[in-house]
């Protein structure tokens, strides 16, 4: 780890917490204020600090498990003796317990021997989100995983897809200018069909990582101008403080902003050090909590039930709104493909399309079926507001809040006790009675954001979905 001068974090460090952050802070942000307006402030913002609280506890566990994983398996996941029975598949786990572990990226033991890396035993360059549920269930677990990602990264390039669209044709009418949403056509969906075609997203991927200024940008404009256009803010007794039958909508947006633990599969291989990975998590989380609450809470209190869906939407008399607006359209533009990544790998390997020599055309077909099913979807949830809170609630609440807590669960029942690190079966059962705990509540907020989302869709309310 390389240490910065006259700071205590590591380069590390400061790449977990500010990926973090990039990863939760963003379009659905903006769509807060909103949220909370209809479930009202105490329970809105209640939700948004337990929600990241719980977040932080899922992504520890996936720690863990790929701890236990990485130290007591060490095996080739895509081994055939592990599509036998469950005893079986535990028997042949539990032989390969007292290998030693080899380095991530390959290094030398204690007599300078060299070491094999992860990717030589396991057939896999990086430890990923469907690693962590095939080493706890097998092949279905795999599927499971690889599934709700998916179907998340879809629906969250849904999302974006809206968005881009939606302040496309604002920013133009901010300029005076009508294209009859030709535009807009252009924009979505053909020019994310065209990207997703490139071979390297290399530059995409450095224009995305100057969206956080974008982010600021708005931000700032939002928290500085504000409190000049509108007439104040509004007495809390004015306000809702609770309105329960909408808390589902807050439960679902947090969820969207919440649900990057396929992402922190990729920041945990930053560092070796664990404590370091828990101790980014920990901040990026409480940066992530601390902005969106905040948010969420400004722009109820100072617009009340007028408060847009695209919060920076109410502060409409100055220029640098329309600027801010294009900048989002571009990084988000660029963010897209990136973020079809994992469900593009993930059909391709189900087609046995990975690798350079295999036909391009075919790859390219797949690659475009996929964003013109993210596409599609707007077309059936074309609000931004009502796909946040579907896609959060149901795909991010699996994929962060079940997924994690029942693979580890899993992985302390075939384990033995010396090999967890809990001093006492005490502890090790009180663990496992949390992971069913978080298991069983991440499911009651997918099925209950799923009945809150079906009964909008078939009776949606004006406003919500409004262009600035």
């Amino acid at each position: 780890m390389v240490k910065q001068e006259g700071c205590g974090c590591s380069k590390a460090w400061k790449i977990i917490v500010l990926s973090f952050i990039k990863c939760s802070i963003g379009a659905g942000s903006f769509g807060l204020p909103y949220a909370l307006s209809k479930a009202g402030y105490a329970t809105g913002a209640t939700s948004i600090i337990i929600m990241g609280l719980i977040s932080y506890k899922t992504m520890l566990l996936m720690v863990h498990s790929k701890s236990i994983i990485l130290d007591n398996f060490l095996l080739n996941l895509a081994d055939p003796l592990l599509e036998g029975s469950d005893g079986e598949q535990d028997d042949t786990r539990k032989s390969f317990r007292n290998l030693e572990r080899p380095s991530m990226k390959g290094g030398e033991d204690s007599a300078g021997a060299p070491q094999p890396s992860f990717d030589y035993i396991s057939n896999r360059a990086l430890f990923i989100y469907s690693t962590l549920g095939e080493g706890a269930w097998g092949k279905m677990g795999r599927i499971v995983s690889e599934l709700a990602v998916f179907l998340l990264m879809v629906g969250i390039c849904a999302g974006y897809m809206i968005f881009i669209g939606s302040n496309f044709t604002s920013a133009l009418n901010d300029l005076g200018l009508d294209d009859g949403g030709i535009g807009r056509l252009i924009v979505v969906p053909l020019l994310p069909c065209l990207l997703s075609l490139l071979r390297t997203y290399e530059i995409l991927a450095k224009v995305a990582s100057l969206g956080i200024f974008c982010v600021v940008g708005a931000l700032l404009i939002i928290f500085t101008f504000g409190p000049i256009e509108s007439t104040g803010f509004i007495s809390l007794g004015d306000l809702d403080a609770a309105n329960m039958s909408e808390l589902p909508g807050v439960l679902g947006v947090s969820a969207f902003l919440l649900a990057i633990h396929p992402a922190v599969m990729s920041m945990a291989e930053e560092t070796d050090d664990e404590d370091e990975l828990k101790s980014a998590l920990g901040w990026g989380c409480f940066a992530v909590i601390t902005v969106n609450t905040s948010l969420a809470l400004f722009g109820y209190l100072l617009w009340g039930d007028k408060v847009d869906g695209y919060i920076f939407c109410n502060v409409n008399s100055h220029g640098l709104i329309t600027a801010i607006k294009f900048l989002l359209v571009v990084e988000l533009m660029c963010s897209l493909p990136l973020a079809l990544r994992p469900p593009i790998e993930i059909a391709e390997k189900l087609l046995n399309l990975e690798g350079e020599g295999n036909d391009t055309t075919k790859r390219d077909v797949v690659r475009v079926t996929i964003v013109l099913l993210s596409y599609a979807l707007t077309i059936g949830v074309p609000v931004f507001q009502d796909l946040l809170e579907l896609v959060g609630g149901v795909c991010g609440g699996a994929v962060g809040f079940v997924i994690p807590p029942l693979c580890h669960a899993r992985l302390l029942l075939i384990c033995d006790d010396d090999l967890l690190g809990y001093t006492s079966r005490w502890e090790k059962s009180k663990a496992i009675a949390l992971d069913f705990f978080l298991t069983s509540l991440g499911a009651c907020v997918m099925v209950w954001t799923m009945y809150g989302s079906i009964l909008k869709l078939m009776a949606p309310e004006d406003g919500a979905g409004d262009i600035c």
